[in-house]
C-alpha cells in the first residue's frame, strides 16, 4: 500500500490520534455528508494507510469496529452485520431491514491503493449497479480532493522554499525584462538600496542610482546577455546604500512559456576572493625574489667557502694530524649537504611553475630517462609492469614525482639485493601507479611525517638527503588533482600509490 503521507503530508501521530489539515477535514465532511444522504448511512469512516499503520482520517456516527483481515484487496465488499447494530438515527428500523456494511477501496489514478471508505446502512436490498456507480463517483471525488490539496500544499511549500532562498541568499539575484526593467529582486539586492529607495526597484531600470560609467556598463552587459544569451564581467561598484564592492556578475537570457525573453542576473561579492588573490600574488612575488637571492647571493659564497676549504685541506694534508684532516673533510661534507639542500629548496619553490605540457608516454620510457639521472647501484633491480601502456600526462611534473620516489626507495634500501617494482593498475578515473620496495619499511605512525618539508626518519649522516623529495612529489600530485598513499608494516618494505587524474 502507498504511503498516505505523499498525499496528506501533515498527518502526524500524537498519542494514537491523528490531526488532519482543516481544508482536508472540510472536504471529508462534505463527502461523508453526501454518503449519509445518498445511502441512508448511519455510520461512516474514511481510513488511510501510513507507515504508522491504518489512520482514521474521518469518522461519523458509531465507531465502526473492523478487523485488518476485513480490509482485503477487493475493490468492493458488502456484508450483512451479524446481531444488532446501534443506529444514530432516531427512526426505528423496519423489521425487514438489515444493517449492511460496505467496504470500498480508494484507488489513486496510478492504481495505488490509498485506503478505504467504510460505512454502515440500513437497507432491505444489497447495492445495485447504480449504487456502485454513485459510490465510485464519490470515491473519485475523494481522490481528486486529496490530489488537489496535495498539489496546493506542494505549491505552498515551493513558494515557502523560494522565499527562504531569496531571504538567505547573499548573492544579488534579479530578473530584468526586455526593456531592462527589474521584475524581480531578492532581499540581498533590495538591501543594497536605502529603505526609502526600495520601492523604486521593481518596475525600474535603477540605472539612475549609479554613476554614468557604471550605468552604461550595466546596459552594455544587459544587451550582450539579451543578444548572445549570456554575459560575464567583474565590476567595482559603488552601491546606492554607500557600499563599495567588487562583484562577479553573470547575466543569462531565458524564455518564459509565452516566449517572452528575460535576463536572470546573479552578482557575487568577490572582494574577499580578490583580496586573497592579491595576497597570493604578493607571496609568489616574494618567493620569486627569494629564489633569485638563493640562486645568486647564497650559492656563490657557499661555493667559495667550499673551494677555500678544499684548498686549505690540500695544502695542509702533509702538515696536519689525521684527526684534523678528518675534521676538514667533515666540514666539506657539510658544505656539500648545504649545497644539496639549497638546490632542493630551489626545486621546491619552483614546483608550482613546472611546465604542464601533456604528452603520451609509458612508464617504461619514463624509467629509462630517469635511470640516466640516477646512480642506480648494481645491487638494486627495478621491475616495470605496465605493458607499455601510454599515459597522457604532464611530462615534467610526472617525471619529477617518479624520480623522487625511485630515488627515495634506492637511498633507504638496507638489503644486500634491493628490489623495486613499478606497476600500473587498472582504474577508471586515475592513472594508478604503485612503487613497491623491499627496504626497511616505514612505521605507520610516521606516515604523515614523511611528506613534510625537511623531514627524514634517519640521520643525514646515515642517509644523504634533505628530506624534501617526498614533499615535492606530494605537492606536485596534489597540484594536479591527485593524491598519494603509503602502505607499510614498518618491516617488510613500503608501497607508495599514486592516484594521478586521467583528465
Amino acid at each position: 500500500m502507498p504511503n498516505v503521507g505523499r498525499y496528506i503530508e501533515n498527518i502526524l501521530p500524537t498519542d494514537s490520534n491523528f490531526f488532519v489539515d482543516n481544508d482536508i477535514q472540510k472536504s471529508l465532511e462534505h463527502i461523508v455528508e453526501l454518503i449519509l444522504n445518498v445511502f441512508d448511512a448511519t455510520a461512516c469512516s474514511i481510513i488511510a494507510n501510513s507507515p504508522q499503520g491504518q489512520i482514521e482520517l474521518y469518522q461519523y456516527g458509531s465507531k465502526i469496529a473492523i478487523t485488518t483481515e476485513a480490509l482485503n484487496s477487493e475493490v468492493f465488499n458488502e456484508s450483512i452485520i451479524e446481531g444488532n447494530s446501534k443506529s444514530t438515527s432516531n427512526t426505528p428500523l423496519n423489521v425487514n431491514s438489515k444493517m449492511r456494511r460496505v467496504i470500498s477501496l480508494i484507488i489513486l489514478p496510478s492504481n495505488l491503493k490509498l485506503g478505504w471508505l467504510i460505512f454502515e446502512r440500513k437497507s432491505e436490498s444489497a447495492f445495485t449497479e447504480k449504487d456502485k456507480t454513485i459510490l465510485a463517483t464519490i470515491q473519485k471525488n475523494i481522490v481528486n480532493q486529496l490530489l488537489q490539496l496535495n498539489f496546493i500544499f506542494k505549491k505552498e511549500k515551493d513558494a515557502e522554499l523560494h522565499s527562504m532562498i531569496s531571504e538567505l541568499n547573499r548573492d544579488f539575484v534579479f530578473i530584468k525584462d526586455e526593456n531592462f526593467k527589474i521584475v524581480y529582486a531578492n532581499d540581498a539586492f533590495k538591501n543594497s538600496y536605502p529603505k526609502e529607495m526600495q520601492n523604486k526597484i521593481i518596475g525600474f531600470t535603477t540605472i539612475e542610482h549609479y554613476e554614468e560609467d557604471a550605468a552604461t556598463a550595466f546596459l552594455a552587459q544587459d544587451k550582450i546577455a539579451l543578444d548572445c544569451g549570456i554575459s560575464k564581467t567583474v565590476e567595482n561598484l559603488a552601491m546606492p546604500n554607500g557600499m563599495q564592492i567588487t562583484v562577479e556578475t553573470i547575466k543569462q537570457r531565458f524564455e518564459d512559456k509565452s516566449g517572452k525573453y528575460y535576463i536572470l542576473g546573479v552578482c557575487r561579492d568577490i572582494a574577499e576572493k580578490e583580496n586573497l588573490i592579491s595576497k597570493l600574488q604578493k607571496a609568489n612575488s616574494e618567493l620569486d625574489e627569494f629564489t633569485s637571492i638563493a640562486s645568486h647571493d647564497l650559492k656563490s659564497p657557499l661555493n667559495a667557502i667550499k673551494r677555500l676549504l678544499e684548498w686549505i685541506s690540500d695544502d695542509c694534508k702533509d702538515l696536519l694530524p689525521e684527526e684534523h684532516l678528518e675534521n676538514f673533510q667533515l666540514v666539506i661534507n657539510r658544505t656539500n649537504r648545504m649545497q644539496v639542500l639549497l638546490e632542493d629548496l630551489l626545486s621546491y619553490s619552483r614546483v608550482d611553475r613546472c611546465d604542464s605540457t601533456r604528452s603520451d608516454l609509458s612508464l617504461e620510457n619514463v624509467y629509462l630517462e630517469i635511470a640516466e639521472c640516477l646512480e642506480i647501484p648494481e645491487t638494486v633491480t627495478v621491475h616495470i609492469d605496465a605493458n607499455d601502456k601510454l599515459l597522457n600526462i604532464p611530462v615534467v611534473p610526472f617525471k619529477t614525482v617518479i624520480l623522487n620516489l625511485i630515488s627515495n626507495a634506492i637511498k633507504h634500501n638496507d638489503k644486500e639485493l634491493g628490489v623495486i617494482h613499478i606497476s600500473l593498475r587498472p582504474s577508471h578515473h586515475y592513472y594508478l601507479i604503485e612503487i613497491t620496495d623491499n627496504g626497511p619499511g616505514i612505521d605507520p605512525k610516521y606516515f604523515s611525517l614523511i611528506f613534510k618539508l625537511f623531514q627524514t626518519l634517519r640521520s643525514r649522516d646515515d642517509v644523504e638527503g634533505s628530506g624534501i623529495g617526498l614533499c615535492v612529489a606530494k605537492k606536485l600530485i596534489i597540484n594536479y588533482g591527485g593524491k598519494i598513499e603509503v602502505a607499510s608494516d614498518g618491516k617488510l618494505g613500503s608501497t607508495f600509490t599514486i592516484f594521478w587524474p586521467k583528465i
